[in-house]
């Protein structure tokens, strides 16, 4: 049983560089636009959210019930489904499905990777290592997704249906590596309850200010972290406005656009490395509240001026979270039971699209004058989230005042 539960420690790694390989990345709204419509392209973006929303709560909840290594089976089985009707597409209905199948697989990995390997090591008497396995484990995720973004820019060139290729084989060997793994037994003894009544009593974990303090640092920083994700294309795009550099041109913007999320995501993986590194050094608290910081400080930087000199600052918006992620589970896993661990992170990462989608609803709201967006309005909604960005950290290091005591304890029993 121990020699199976260190294999879990041993793959988990592996298993998040597998499961991140996504080369589609640069090149997915392209590949949509030889087959289908401008608008159904955006349509078949908005399929994608709504089938992970309706399904991050259901499939948190069966991996609580049946199992981790279930659970993740069934992710990479989807995944693998998805990539092979996206090859296989020819119309808008097939690529629907596919997004359908691909938002099963990434909803159905959410939260169940993370337990297995924090029972794995409840399991093995070393929970107090959480923290570090899950930091190294994002790192290797985050390193294979820029590999991923880079491979995928490159085999675009040649052929648009390659990068999805090769997402096919990334997920056959997170299927082949999932299937390694081994179900960890529940070192608590907790009982999964029926679907409604697990949700209440997951919901009540909430009572608990620590928890509370960590998921509206979450849902903050999940939207502030999008923030620069969702509008630096069109900042790309508008620095052909520039003479700054003839290189700059439109038609460089893809180019541009995928060595940027390369260069973002090996950001995220050097974010990872050095969180725990940082965590020791000062606080849990003080990293997550950098992180937040960290946004506020890219999103003003984008606000300020049309250069490309600013697009380094992008490059860093995934080293912030990266760098709070592994000390934020370290917070939340020991206070969460094992039966409903899983449903819990799938409650928070639905609450931080939730409110991501509110706050993208919001700003277009606000911003629609029917026209091409141009520099002074964008400038216009990054000062503005930025403000946002000011007054939301300004609060959690207000509350955070309340419960630094317990944030700096570490970790409590459930």
């Amino acid at each position: 049983m121990q020699s199976s539960l260190e294999k879990n420690l041993t793959l988990y790694p592996w298993y998040q560089a597998a499961t991140s390989f996504s080369p589609w990345i640069p090149v997915f709204f392209l590949y949509f636009s030889e087959t289908v419509s401008l608008g159904e392209a955006i349509r078949l973006g908005s399929i994608y959210y709504f089938s992970v929303f309706i399904l991050e709560i259901p499939s948190g909840y069966l991996s609580d019930r049946v199992g981790r290594r279930i659970t993740l089976l069934t992710a990479a089985v989807l995944s693998c489904c998805a990539y092979l009707i996206f090859l296989s597409a020819g119309s808008f209905t097939t690529l629907a499905i596919a997004q359908c199948f691909l938002a099963a697989g990434i909803a159905f990995q959410s939260g169940s990777d993370s337990s297995l390997l924090f029972d794995s090591l409840a399991s093995g008497q070393q929970a107090d290592n959480y923290s570090s396995y899950e930091a190294k484990g994002l790192q290797f995720g985050m390193t294979g997704l820029a590999c991923s973004c880079l491979i995928g820019g490159v085999l675009g060139t040649i052929d648009l249906a390659l990068p999805y290729m090769a997402a096919l084989a990334g997920a056959i060997a997170s299927l082949t590596l999932c299937w390694q793994f081994h179900e960890p037994q529940r070192s608590d003894g907790s009982v999964t309850e029926p679907f409604a009544r697990q949700m209440i009593s997951t919901a009540t974990r909430l009572g608990n200010p620590v928890l509370l303090w960590v998921l509206l640092f979450y849902v903050a920083g999940y939207s502030l972290e999008h923030i620069p994700f969702e509008f630096y294309q069109p900042y790309i795009a508008l620095l052909d406005t520039t003479s700054v550099t003839n290189w700059f041109k439109s038609d460089n913007a893809p180019l541009v656009s995928g060595i940027v999320i390369g260069i973002s995501m090996f950001g995220g993986a050097l974010g990872a490395r050095a969180s725990i590194r940082l965590q020791k050094t000062f606080g849990v608290t003080s990293v997550l509240l950098c992180s937040i910081l960290f946004q506020c400080i890219i999103i003003g930087g984008l606000a300020l001026w049309l250069h490309p000199a600013f697009l380094t600052l992008v490059m860093f918006r995934n080293f912030a979270m990266s760098m709070a992620h592994g000390p934020m589970m370290g917070v939340i896993a020991p206070r969460i039971t094992s039966a409903q661990r899983a449903t819990y992170l799938s409650m928070q990462s639905l609450a931080g699209r939730l409110l991501f989608s509110v706050v993208l609803f919001s700003l277009a709201n606000s911003t629609d004058t029917g026209g091409a967006l141009d520099w002074p309005t964008l400038s216009s909604i990054l000062w503005n989230c930025f403000a946002v960005g000011c007054v939301v950290l300004a609060g959690l290091a207000l509350l955070a005042r309340f419960n630094h005591q317990q944030l700096s304890g570490g970790q409590n029993s459930p």
